[in-house]
């Protein structure tokens, strides 16, 4: 009967009604709650199947509640730096759990209010954990499970993500890998004069250290030399230039601190020769006395052993300036690699009286054999005395090798009669260069002995050593005769046959060359390779992660944006560099993107952890969890992890928080719709009932 109709369609009204005013009261009481998507009540009808075209069966009402899961909310600013929000389409990645398993769900929020709780962990107000990708020191990310090497960045796993822990953060510091000058040097300096800056860099343990960049002015004008001794606490500095893809040596120089006096027996391996504090010692050509005996202080000790190298190996001779004792620190020994070759040497030896290193510098090292381009001198060793006929050109002079006397006033050299040596040929060769070549003083060329030729345990000058010329030009150096028959009878450097039939163009290139309007015109110094810290720190020389060489920025080609040479006085200008010492965790910091970035107080950052949103085709599907949280159905579709600001994804905003959708007028007005309607509904049901009522009368 269509009165019992009637009161069913009553009951779906008020059933339909009290349902929207529960979506309403939950709407009301979320008004304040983050991230809150409000709830909507529509309605539909239920309709009977009409049997009659002239009588009309009652339906009903049913609701049905949706949540604007899709609806952005307005965005509030926040003073916490680890409150987030989103704008746009997305959902943060939250799991019930700080260390999640297999049992623990991963859950979808728009609530960004996250802090740090007491374990570091950054957790919303409903206690879910933020989720992230891990990322190494350059932001890329990484997997979270280590054991895995490919990141696979649209998979919710544990493998790939894991719940944001600030408090592992730590520390931080910054190895230096750019050290950038800028100074005036004066053009009116005269050949020799040196310009210091001094200039403080980071090593890899954060650890402050000192250099003094020394640019130095050379004979040619407009060229400056660029002199790096190594700092304290290291072994060899190197300077390179900018060669691809291998840089050529610029200058290499390595020392030796001592700290303590060598006891009786210390040993130092200098260049394959062992050099033994002691007056008993038998000596060879491999293992030479270092006596210190008598001496009284570490000044006396350096000063002998460096006399004693100079006299047992050619190769130090003391014109080369290859082994000096440091001027501003006499308890210093430096190694100059320059032009002739590397140096080898090794202290694990070089103990003091308590069975400790005399010297900071405890393990072998090597000092780097400086490009023939920029070397000062050039060398052409002689195995054997030239033969009649042999010529040599230096600098458009041809010089020739003829039995018997030379002739006076001419450029000839006697070679073999009267008993002449190799080295006695060379000093002949020598004083007819400085006789006729104006650009040859004695300064400019000598003799020295190379190891090639010894003749009853002594050492034979057999080797022609060439400077470049004052005025910066080149010339060139030609062979004739036996001294170039096979193309490797003479030596162009010690240990370095070339083929010189061709001939060899002797030049150098500095440092630093200018234009004739004070601005650079060339830069031969490009990076510098520090290695042997002895405090633990990492070689500064590319080989390892993470640590580069430094470069040393002397300014740009063409432009007065670095080291410049005018007129005046010696101007600093600006010297920086890039490294930091330690610095503890301060903050962070998250971009657009959801880079979070820890920010430290000696002003480093470093990428931590990249937010990764989550979309869905319909969000409208999603399942409602308490906690203001929503979980994936089959309705809503499987997540799709973004980076943010890419494809659908919205951007994130740090110190901020989106704010609930809920209109509070709109929710009261529909409260007063609701109310109404309720009534109307119970209005329906008493109606039907007194209808009732009458037709129960009509049986009295």
């Amino acid at each position: 009967m269509t009165l019992f109709g009637a009161l069913s369609s009553g009951v779906s009204g008020l059933s339909a009604q009290s349902s929207a005013i529960g979506a309403i009261s939950d709407n009301i009481t979320n008004l304040s709650t983050i991230g809150y998507k409000s709830t909507q009540v529509d309605f539909q009808t239920l309709v009977t199947k009409q049997t009659s075209a002239t009588f009309f069966s009652a339906g009903g009402v049913q609701s049905r509640p949706r949540q604007d899961t899709g609806t952005q909310g307005l965005l509030a600013s926040s003073t916490s730096a680890t409150d987030i929000a989103l704008a746009g389409s997305g959902f943060f990645v939250v799991n019930e759990a700080a260390q999640a398993t297999i049992s623990d769900e991963y859950l979808f929020t728009r609530a960004g209010s996250f802090f740090q709780d007491n374990e570091g962990f950054l957790r919303n107000t409903a206690g879910y954990f933020l989720q992230a990708w891990p990322t190494d020191p350059s932001g890329v990310v990484v997997p979270a499970n280590t054991t895995l090497t490919i990141s696979n960045q649209n998979v919710i796993s544990r493998d790939f993500l894991e719940s944001v822990n600030l408090s592992r953060v730590g520390g931080t510091a910054k190895a230096t890998n750019n050290i950038s000058i800028g100074a005036n040097l004066p053009s009116n300096d005269a050949a020799g004069t040196s310009r210091r800056t001094d200039v403080q860099f980071f090593d890899t343990l954060g650890n402050a250290t000192f250099l003094s960049v020394d640019a130095v002015k050379a004979d040619a004008d407009n060229n400056w030399d660029v002199v790096v001794n190594p700092p304290s606490g290291t072994s060899v500095l190197t300077l390179e230039d900018a060669t691809s893809p291998t840089p050529l040596v610029y200058d290499s120089i390595g020392q030796l601190e001592f700290i303590s006096r060598p006891a009786a027996g210390a040993t130092v391996v200098i260049d394959g020769i062992s050099y033994v504090n002691s007056t008993t010692v038998a000596e060879s050509a491999t293992v030479q006395r270092w006596v210190t005996t008598g001496n009284t202080t570490i000044t006396d000790d350096v000063k002998d052993l460096v006399d004693a190298v100079i006299v047992q190996d050619s190769d130090f001779e003391a014109a080369g300036g290859r082994i000096v004792v440091k001027t501003d620190e006499p308890g210093t020994i430096l190694f100059k690699g320059k032009g002739v070759d590397e140096i080898i040497v090794n202290p694990a030896k070089l103990l003091d009286a308590n069975g400790v290193g005399a010297t900071k510098q405890t393990e072998q090292f090597t000092v780097k054999q400086q490009a023939a381009k920029f070397a000062d001198e050039t060398q052409f060793s002689f195995p054997t005395i030239p033969d009649a006929g042999d010529t040599i050109t230096i600098n458009g002079i041809l010089y020739s090798f003829v039995d018997g006397a030379a002739g006076a006033g001419t450029t000839q050299v006697r070679r073999n009669t009267g008993g002449e040596t190799t080295a006695t040929v060379l000093a002949a060769l020598e004083a007819q260069i400085i006789a006729n070549d104006p650009e040859f003083t004695a300064a400019k060329v000598r003799t020295r002995a190379s190891n090639l030729t010894i003749a009853g345990g002594a050492f034979v000058n057999d080797t022609l050593v060439l400077s470049s010329k004052s005025d910066g030009t080149s010339f060139t150096v030609e062979f004739t005769g036996s001294l170039v028959a096979g193309g490797d009878n003479l030596e162009n450097v010690k240990k370095v046959p070339v083929d010189l039939a061709s001939g060899v163009t002797v030049n150098t290139d500095y440092a630093v060359v200018f234009n004739a309007d004070g601005i650079p015109s060339a830069f031969n110094v490009n990076t510098m390779e520090i290695i042997g810290y002895t405090n633990g720190a990492n070689d500064m020389s590319g080989s390892a992660p993470g640590v580069d060489k430094i470069t040393l920025n002397l300014g740009t080609v063409k432009e007065a944006n670095g080291l410049t040479q005018f007129g005046g006085s010696f101007t600093p200008v600006f010297i920086s560099q890039n490294g930091s010492q330690f610095g503890t965790f301060a903050g962070v910091s998250i971009t657009e993107e959801g880079l979070i970035t820890a920010l430290f107080d000696n002003g480093e950052t470093r990428p931590v952890f990249q937010i990764p949103v989550a979309t869905f085709v319909n969000v409208n599907e999603l399942g409602s969890r308490s906690g203001n949280v929503w979980n994936a159905t089959q309705q809503s579709g499987d997540p799709t992890l973004r980076i943010a600001a890419s494809g659908a994804a919205g951007t994130i905003s740090q110190t901020t928080l989106e704010q609930s959708t809920v209109d509070i007028g709109q929710e009261f007005t529909k409260m007063i719709v609701v109310q109404r309607a309720f009534s109307a509904a119970s209005k329906i049901i008493t109606t039907a009932d007194e209808m009732l009522e009458e037709l129960l009368r009509t049986k009295r």
